[in-house]
């Protein structure tokens, strides 16, 4: 599922601090909140035995609402992070490239046509990403993986992934 709203604005009281990928740290407004928890309820009757989140605040945030509610155990997975505009983790990341780089990646999915010098991630690679991830923490049942829209677009096929929406991977 994706995470609830997150409140970027609240971060702006500590700016610079927050600014660029450390937007990351933002928690969920009160509607975000609301999100999970109805999210929640949505998903007790799937009785999953873990919910396992990306490792960004909104995410965190969202999924220890939902195990919290459903009485489930809470894992951190590294690897369900959001696409990568730049997989190198070395190098800076600026509003402005992730922008180009978005609009690289877009592109792409229009033409198909991969450009030699990219950077950032295939719609294929993430869904790998996910699916061995994922494949790390399978129990008994069902679990609940709390990420990013474009992870869930690639991972799912969907083609709208609304705030706190539940979407199904099936191996």
């Amino acid at each position: 599922m994706r995470h609830g709203e997150a409140d970027y604005e609240r971060l702006s009281a500590f700016a610079p601090v927050y600014h660029g990928s450390r937007r990351d740290f933002a928690p969920l407004t009160d509607l975000g909140i609301r999100q999970a928890e109805g999210a929640a309820e949505q998903l007790r009757g799937d009785r999953p035995g873990v919910v396992v989140a990306s490792p960004y605040a909104r995410t965190l945030q969202t999924a220890a609402l939902i195990a919290a509610r459903l009485g489930c155990e809470l894992r951190v997975e590294p690897a369900l992070h959001d696409w990568l505009p730049i997989r190198d983790g070395a190098s800076p990341v600026t509003g402005e490239l992730v922008r180009q780089k978005i609009e690289e990646y877009e592109t792409w999915q229009r033409s198909g046509i991969l450009p030699p010098d990219r950077t950032w991630e295939t719609d294929e690679e993430m869904a790998n990403r996910v699916r061995g991830a994922v494949a790390r923490h399978v129990a008994s049942g069902p679990l609940i993986a709390v990420t990013h829209e474009a992870v869930i677009k690639s991972a799912t096929g969907a083609a709208v992934v609304g705030l706190a929406s539940v979407h199904r991977l099936t191996r």
